[in-house]
């Protein structure tokens, strides 16, 4: 086969190709195991936030309760 007028044999080429395809996957493997654990940490960040605004929704019903108890006296 020539390629750029050399003579390459194809078993070389496809040889080559192979490699490129290899290596391609692996960078998909690792970028989709980096994408799970950024999934998890999302999720987390997600339950923390869901308690803190809980959290936050607490202290301000016991506010209005102990002003409006302060407000009868």
């Amino acid at each position: 086969m020539l390629v750029f007028g050399i003579d390459i044999p194809l078993v070389e080429i496809i040889f080559a190709l192979a490699i490129i395809l290899v290596i391609l996957m692996i960078e998909a493997i690792v970028i989709i195991a980096m994408m799970a654990a950024q999934l998890q940490k999302t999720k987390k960040i997600d339950e923390l936030t869901l308690k803190l605004s809980d959290t936050i929704l607490a202290i301000k019903k016991a506010e209005i309760e102990e002003l409006d108890r302060l407000k009868k006296k």
